[in-house]
């Protein structure tokens, strides 16, 4: 049986738009059962978004890879993040976190599996009280 575990939207985003630890969200979330929120996609979009008219990207291929993310997003056991809004406003002022952030960490929290993010910055803010792995960059020591 796969591992379950909650990823982050950085995490599902490297998964269909060239990114910077792409390979190594590629590997880790082919051994696992995911999961994510309702929210991702939302963010996806944004990302797409970004893409085209901040960063001047093709708008037909970042519109295949936003297709390919919703698909996958899709595929995921999905967690309505109305229903972690709470916990998640907590964690937010725990950690120091966004809300937006924080809702995936009470996921996290509220299915009892790790948060796979590449995010650094939160990673650093909640690895010392939540269940979170840093997929990329790997850090030593």
């Amino acid at each position: 049986m796969r591992d379950r575990a909650v990823l982050d939207t950085g995490v599902i985003v490297a998964l269909y738009f060239e990114e910077d630890g792409s390979e190594q969200a590629m590997e880790i979330v082919a051994g696992c059962s995911p999961i994510t929120l309702d929210l991702a996609v939302a963010e996806v979009g944004n990302v797409a978004w970004k893409r085209v008219v901040m960063f001047g990207e093709d708008r037909d291929a970042s519109r295949q890879s936003l297709c390919a993310c919703l698909d996958f997003i899709r595929s995921c056991t999905l967690i309505s993040s109305a229903d972690l809004a709470s916990l998640a406003y907590d964690i937010a002022l725990e950690c120091k976190t966004t809300f937006y952030d924080s809702l995936f960490l009470a996921a996290s929290e509220g299915e009892q599996v790790p948060l796979l993010t590449l995010d650094q910055k939160m990673y650093e803010r909640a690895k010392a009280e939540k269940n979170v792995r840093l997929i990329w960059p790997i850090l030593t020591g």
